[in-house]
């Protein structure tokens, strides 16, 4: 008797999904697997966009913070032993390299960005770039803050830059 009752609850649910059944959940199978990968690559697309955006966001963040002090008046934060180009590029590497980037991958300029010396390099010590225009510049390549490096952006950098007036705006005291 209870074989009986168990074949007829079987019949009777393969009798309510019928042979459209079968054929509804292979479907659902096929567009799953049509579906799936796009998903995922949209998906990784998003995130590797905002891992890039997120790395520009850091990097002109530390070219404004090192041009805000490279126009300032800054002798006494500059330590003994070091001129204040090398104090600048120290300070927007290791803003980088808290931020994840590897301090090799970082290029770090200080150009001329008016008159006859455009391109050359800008001395902040020297007395006659006072009231100069400077451009900094900072670059990192894609592939150094990509998780996943696509191909199309693989061989791409991220560069930021700003240009300033090398004039004597004092520092905050106590």
């Amino acid at each position: 008797m209870r074989n009986t009752i168990n074949r007829r609850r079987w019949k009777s649910r393969f009798a309510r999904r019928g042979s459209g059944g079968l054929i509804r959940s292979g479907a659902a199978a096929v567009e799953c697997a049509i579906v799936l990968p796009i998903a995922v690559f949209i998906f990784l697309g998003i995130a590797e966009l905002g891992q890039g955006l997120n790395a520009s966001t850091i990097l002109s963040a530390a070219v404004r913070e090192a041009g805000r002090l490279a126009c300032m008046d800054f002798k006494e934060h500059v330590p003994p032993n070091m001129t204040p180009n090398q104090k600048i590029v120290q300070d927007v590497k290791r803003v980088l390299m808290a931020a994840g980037v590897p301090e090799n991958a970082i290029t770090v300029q200080l150009t001329h960005a008016d008159g006859n010396r455009v391109g050359q390099n800008f001395d902040l010590n020297d007395p006659s770039n006072y009231q100069k225009l400077f451009r900094l510049e900072v670059s990192v390549p894609y592939n150094q803050i990509s998780s996943y490096p696509l191909r199309m952006l693989a061989n791409r950098t991220i560069t930021s830059s700003i240009v300033m007036r090398r004039g004597r705006v004092a520092t905050m005291s106590n």
